[in-house]
């Protein structure tokens, strides 16, 4: 039988989990920073209510910073990939139920594998 993933992976594990904090990160940041200035009448404001829309940006900019600093302060990885996911399953929501992409889209696949990535650092024990 031949064996598809050695037994002895383990030791990739420390270098994925710094790629997957970098890459939620940089995405999560990026994202928030480019929402602001926050305008009534302008980008997500047309679909969430004004509090709503404050809230995503600061999960999306904290989340991100989390990340980053949760590497030294486990606590902070964990919150801020529960922010992150958070603003995932609205995002999800919003393509799917709210404004109907299919469920294959990338708009719909695309915040769900995030949310996945973030149920991992969650989860994480090490």
């Amino acid at each position: 039988m031949i064996k598809l993933l050695d037994s002895d992976c383990s030791h990739y594990k420390g270098p994925v989990m710094i790629l997957m904090r970098l890459f939620l990160a940089f995405i999560f940041i990026k994202a928030g920073m480019g929402k602001l200035p926050i305008v009534a009448g302008e980008g997500l404001t047309n679909a969430l209510p004004l509090f709503l829309v404050y809230l995503v940006v600061l999960f999306e900019i904290l989340g991100g910073l989390f990340m980053l600093v949760g590497i030294k302060y486990e606590a902070l990885t964990r919150l801020g990939a529960l922010m992150i996911g958070i603003v995932m399953i609205g995002a999800a929501y919003m393509h799917y139920g709210v404004w109907g992409d299919p469920f294959g889209s990338k708009n719909v696949m695309y915040p769900i594998s995030l949310l996945l990535i973030t149920l991992v650092f969650i989860t994480d024990d090490n």
